[in-house]
């Protein structure tokens, strides 16, 4: 991020400020929550030329901090962007060090998100209605072979047949 901003004289900056805030915005939506902002566009308009006027742009970043300390909580982490960590980055690095920051906390709130969304999606299904047949035959089998109807070199080859279709 920092190599770009730097090789495109800081257009870089504006396009991922733009982008972290509309995809806490879609977050937002998916969560039905609004607490994640609702105009990425303005933000941005906000870091760019607000920070001629100054306070948009300090307001922006405010609020952009505190938008992912609440995507954080709302994905359930427990470790939340700190606001004493930015401070001491935008002091020490000029704020560079900010934006990396920043991304790498949003990265913990997508990774959070993506399992989450896979434990959902991990629901007990019933096996296929062919696997329940074939352990019902290979059942049937097994009866007939205990019951001496079936030899056991007979019942290898039938279940065999069952388990491997194209082995027949």
């Amino acid at each position: 991020m920092l190599g770009l901003t730097v090789i495109t004289f800081g257009v870089y900056a504006a396009f991922w400020w733009y982008f972290v805030n509309r995809e806490m915005r879609d977050l937002g939506r998916a969560r039905n929550t609004r607490d994640l902002g609702d105009s990425p566009g303005l933000s941005t308009l906000a870091i760019t030329l607000g920070g001629y006027l100054v306070v948009p742009a300090i307001w922006t970043f405010v609020t952009t901090c505190k938008r992912i300390q609440r995507a954080q909580r709302l994905t359930d982490r427990d470790d939340v962007l700190s606001g004493g960590i930015v401070v001491a980055l935008m002091i020490f690095t000029l704020g560079l060090g900010v934006h990396v920051y920043m991304q790498s906390e949003l990265n913990k709130v997508w990774q959070s998100d993506e399992i989450q969304a896979a434990q959902n999606r991990a629901v007990v299904r019933p096996p296929p209605a062919t696997a329940t047949a074939d352990l019902d035959r290979i059942a049937k089998l097994a009866g007939l072979r205990a019951s001496g109807a079936l030899t056991d070199a007979e019942y290898e080859v039938e279940k065999d047949k069952v388990l491997n279709p194209s082995y027949s």
